[in-house]
């Protein structure tokens, strides 16, 4: 699911490249990385798996001996060997704030069931546990369209940039209860 849902993300495809089979290589660098993060509860899916969410708690990285997005074998799914793919996300980690927040990596609904509230009650879950901890939830798109569904769940954009080197543009957003 991830793969199809993510499949025109232009985050995914600057720093993956756009040859190929999109579908496949996303879906099995989705594949790497959840083979990390399913153990440790990390990924949340709604009741019929039509979509699910990627929300790291705070502090999350402090448990990781690497990132799961730093796999190995998803720099052999990019055109380059990882390069800009290493480049990109090292530059979009340099502006997302750490610390006391809940992070928002990534979340999918199955293309033909987008619009229909999954998404935004994945949003809502998340929002629900940083609520109950009492503190603020951050997350990071490149697709304009998300900046507003996730200002209808109370995030605020915090800042937005063009990527270095051609990549696509990105808006940083904040939610704080």
């Amino acid at each position: 699911m991830f793969g199809r849902a993510f499949v025109d993300d232009p985050m995914l495809v600057w720093s993956m490249g756009g040859h190929g089979d999109r579908i496949a290589r996303f879906t099995r660098a989705f594949a790497a990385a959840l083979e990390h993060l399913l153990g440790l509860g990390l990924v949340w899916e709604t009741g019929a798996a039509h979509g699910a969410a990627l929300w790291f708690p705070p502090n999350h990285a402090e448990s990781w001996d690497d990132h799961p997005w730093n796999d190995p074998r998803i720099a052999g799914l990019t055109d380059d060997g990882g390069r800009r793919y290493d480049e990109f996300w090292e530059w979009v980690e340099s502006r997302t704030p750490h610390g006391n927040l809940w992070l928002l990596d990534s979340i999918a609904v199955e293309p033909e069931l987008q619009g229909r509230g999954i998404g935004t009650a994945l949003i809502e879950a998340g929002l629900a546990r940083a609520r109950a901890d009492g503190v603020g939830a951050f997350l990071s798109t490149g697709t304009e369209r998300n900046v507003c569904t996730y200002g209808r769940s109370g995030f605020r954009v915090v800042e937005d940039l063009d990527a270095p080197a051609g990549g696509p543009h990105i808006w940083f957003m904040r939610w704080d209860p």
